[in-house]
């Protein structure tokens, strides 16, 4: 980020938690419902792709909001 931040190119992380994907060999479920779903992955996207040209968001960490008590 800081090495192209000069020349309009924005770098940012996305740091999500818990997604319901097959990603890793898991598998979606129901079960499984708590968890994030791609679609709040990828509303993050869109949303830091309309930032205003002064927003640098550098970090987004994203989690369930309510996992299972444990």
């Amino acid at each position: 980020m800081q090495e192209v931040r000069q020349q309009d190119i924005k770098v940012t992380y996305i740091c999500p938690g818990s997604v319901n994907t097959a990603f890793g060999g898991d598998r979606p479920t129901e079960a499984n419902s708590w968890q994030l779903q791609p679609a709040d992955i990828a509303q993050v996207v869109m949303d830091l792709l309309s930032m205003p040209v002064r927003a640098l968001p550098s970090k987004v960490e994203l989690r369930p909001s309510k996992p299972p008590a444990k």
